[in-house]
């Protein structure tokens, strides 16, 4: 049940068309904000301030968490490993009871694609030195997504669902922070 939830919100995500108010802004203009609940307005052009290119093509998304990692997860056995339909790329989910999280390794396209799609999207700081945001929208509150810039045309993207009734873990832009963390890791040591 939380797995369709989970593709159906996937689904809404990418194919979203819902106009929201504001100020109308250039295609290459977001508007991101911060912890501190701050707005700003930030070009929404890739970085060229990876530390180098990592492709994602020949990658194993299942592979990247270390099973050391899994308990800060809750994750309690080995991931699915599928293609992820929106974006015709790799991907791996862990279930759990009333969580989930997913890895999906996106060769389609770069991190700017985001800009054009109706989400909020906030300016995180870097992981392993590759630019990373994170994204929350409308369609499923309980998740939140972090996508790490890897390479032209190539981001990690990382889906975190907490468990609604665990107070214990992190809120869940911090959790899918913390899993893309987690992967970059395994990613940079390859």
């Amino acid at each position: 049940m939380l797995f369709s939830t989970m593709f159906a919100a996937a689904v809404a995500l990418v194919g979203c068309t819902q106009t929201s108010a504001g100020s109308p802004m250039p295609d290459d203009v977001t508007t991101t904000s911060s912890k501190s609940g701050s707005t700003s307005t930030t070009s929404a052009e890739p970085s060229d301030k990876r530390p180098r290119d990592v492709n994602l093509g020949d990658k194993d998304p299942c592979g990247l968490i270390p099973q050391t990692d899994w308990p800060r997860f809750h994750i309690e056995r080995p991931g699915q490993v599928g293609e992820n339909p929106n974006f015709g790329s790799p991907q791996c989910y862990y279930p759990g009871t009333d969580a989930g999280f997913n890895i999906t390794l996106v060769v389609t396209e770069g991190v700017k694609a985001w800009t054009s799609r109706n989400v909020e999207i906030e300016d995180v700081p870097p992981i392993e030195g590759f630019p990373t945001i994170t994204m929350k929208n409308n369609v499923d509150e309980r998740a939140c997504y972090a996508a790490v810039d890897v390479a032209d045309g190539q981001h990690l993207l990382t889906t975190a669902t907490p468990d609604p009734h665990d107070p214990d873990q992190p809120e869940k832009c911090d959790l899918a922070y913390q899993l893309a963390e987690s992967a970059m890791k395994t990613l940079v040591a390859s």
